[in-house]
């Protein structure tokens, strides 16, 4: 970067493989997290951003809500989009705080078991390339599995990892065994995610696999996960029985002003 150039200019490659959505977002990453973007900059509007960059308002539109979803940009409504640089005495949260199913079953003194359901490796969809920084030709592994705890349904998961960073993966693999576990064991455990939940109502599909009535009350998720080193490794989303599994959160107080 040029000394009079400002620090949202980022380098872009045309001739790469790697989206030019997905140059941007890491390049903006790299100033946020090297510090020439402080928390609280405010970024340009979504027009002036792409005519700087050379790239459409869709590209950049694109790249703002991957580093929005990582956590890195907060965007207000009639504001601006606004830099949210991750405070820097703050040390990743270990892993025991984002737990896997297995681990939260065997916390709760039950054997947790995985059956697949589904399993394939093929090409990303265009929301795992956003959410995964992936390239439309790469490859993803699909694994859909029925969470037991002692025997008994209670979560459907549905896991895309990305291929080129999980490396040989088979439907053995992931049969009875924690993924989680399996990351770890490849160097790759998640250390931060992005977790959305909300209430659904199971659909015929789901209501079997789960051993519910169709329209029972079900808890959907869905999370990204990265590695310690930025790279995000699991898109995943579940349905988990209501009336058998229940989420804990631990909350702090602020500071008040």
């Amino acid at each position: 970067m040029s000394l009079s150039s400002p620090p949202w200019v980022v380098p872009l490659n045309t001739a790469s493989a790697t989206p030019v959505y997905v140059q941007v977002a890491r390049g903006l990453a790299a100033r946020i997290e090297g510090g020439d973007l402080a928390d609280g900059t405010a970024l340009p509007a979504e027009r002036e951003l792409a005519g700087t960059l050379g790239v459409s308002r869709v590209t950049v539109r694109q790249a703002l809500a991957l580093l929005a979803q990582q956590g890195l940009l907060t965007r207000r409504h009639g504001s601006g989009t606004f830099v949210h640089a991750p405070a820097p005495e703050r040390a990743p949260r270990p892993l025991g705080l984002l737990t896997g199913f297995s681990d939260d079953i065997r916390s709760r003194g039950q054997t947790p078991g995985a059956r697949v359901l589904g399993f394939e490796c093929a090409h990303p969809t265009p929301r795992e390339v956003m959410t995964l920084a992936l390239s439309p030709t790469d490859t993803v592994y699909r694994v859909r599995r029925l969470r037991t705890a002692d025997g008994e349904p209670l979560a459907v998961e549905e896991s895309t990892l990305p291929a080129s960073v999980m490396g040989p993966l088979s439907e053995d693999d992931v049969t009875d065994r924690s993924l989680y576990g399996l990351l770890a064991a490849r160097g790759l455990s998640p250390v931060r995610a992005v977790r959305h939940l909300r209430a659904v109502n199971a659909e015929p599909e789901l209501a079997g696999w789960l051993g519910v009535s169709p329209g029972a009350a079900l808890l959907a998720t869905e999370r990204v996960s990265w590695t310690a080193d930025g790279r995000p490794i699991e898109h995943a989303r579940a349905h988990y029985r209501g009336d058998r599994y229940d989420f804990v959160m631990e909350l702090h107080g602020g500071r008040t002003g």
